[in-house]
């Protein structure tokens, strides 16, 4: 049972790449500046990701899939508002994760030492918000209070870049991405954060390292 198992593995490899060679799977690294929303306020941040993919080679271009997952770095703020008695603190802290599949293209024209890339796909988005209040009245002692927001939403991806070839299989290069998702929004009439029905973008730039095998 397990040699038959093992030949259908085969056999599916061998349809889904029927012209697979060196060069056509990829790992691919990107880390870079993102500027987004992030429903506190306009802010800039660190990302990091990481996908697997395969293209199918046509002349001097070859297109195929891509699938990865990637992190946004913790973004903080901190807003003081005034009423007559006193004051309040609020600290906030978004996290967010994301997954995304898509597809992917490389071009290297012959006569140049350079390549394109080109990339488009789903964006699936996880943000989480803590939120830390301080209530500073005048006549009595501070009272604290804590709200968290937990939500997943999907958006889309679009990214250029050009890079070059350092060694045989391993490429270096810059991408500019563009993101679209919904905004993290606060509803004062139910008091609670809610994502917006309205897409906001987000743009990084990325320095990239990919692997071909």
């Amino acid at each position: 049972m397990r040699k038959l198992q093992r030949a259908a593995l085969l056999a599916a490899c061998l349809a889904v790449a029927p012209a697979a060679s060196a060069g056509d799977f990829f790992l691919n690294g990107q880390l870079g500046r993102i500027e987004l929303d992030s429903g506190i306020d306009d802010a800039d941040s660190d990302l990091v990701q990481a996908s697997v993919g395969y293209r199918w080679g046509i002349g001097m271009a070859q297109v195929g899939l891509e699938g990865g997952l990637g992190r946004i770095e913790e973004q903080d703020a901190e807003i003081r508002s005034q009423y007559p008695d006193g004051y309040v603190d609020h600290a906030y802290t978004m996290q967010s994760r994301y997954g995304f599949v898509g597809a992917n293209a490389r071009i290297k024209p012959p006569l140049l030492p350079v390549y394109f890339i080109g990339r488009a796909g789903y964006l699936g988005l996880e943000r989480e918000l803590d939120e830390t209040i301080v209530d500073y009245p005048v006549d009595t002692a501070p009272v604290t209070d804590r709200r968290q927001f937990k939500e997943n939403d999907g958006g889309t991806y679009v990214g250029v870049g050009v890079g070059t070839t350092i060694l045989p299989l391993l490429d270096v290069g810059v991408m500019v991405n563009q993101y679209r998702y919904s905004q993290v929004q606060y509803d004062a009439v139910s008091d609670e954060y809610r994502l917006s029905r309205d897409k906001r973008n987000a743009r990084s730039v990325t320095v990239t390292v990919e692997y071909r095998f």
